[in-house]
């Protein structure tokens, strides 16, 4: 299985639609709604969405073959 680590770093925060990023998107501790798109719903997956994009956007990288020179 392969393992790839990536920033949590505003997962929390950033909505995964837009991209829109700022505190007061989580208002509470349990609760995620886009100040800008009106996404809304549970703070842990919306930071688990954005985990995964990170880590799928990453995999790109890791996986591409290397250029030849």
């Amino acid at each position: 299985m392969p393992f790839l680590e990536v920033d949590a770093a505003y997962t929390s925060q950033r909505c995964p639609r837009c991209g829109h990023t700022e505190r007061a998107n989580r208002s509470d501790r349990d609760r995620f709604r886009c100040r800008r798109c009106g996404l809304a719903g549970p703070a842990d997956v919306v930071a688990g969405v954005n985990v995964r994009n990170r880590a799928r956007s990453a995999w790109v990288f890791v996986t591409a073959p290397a250029p030849s020179l």
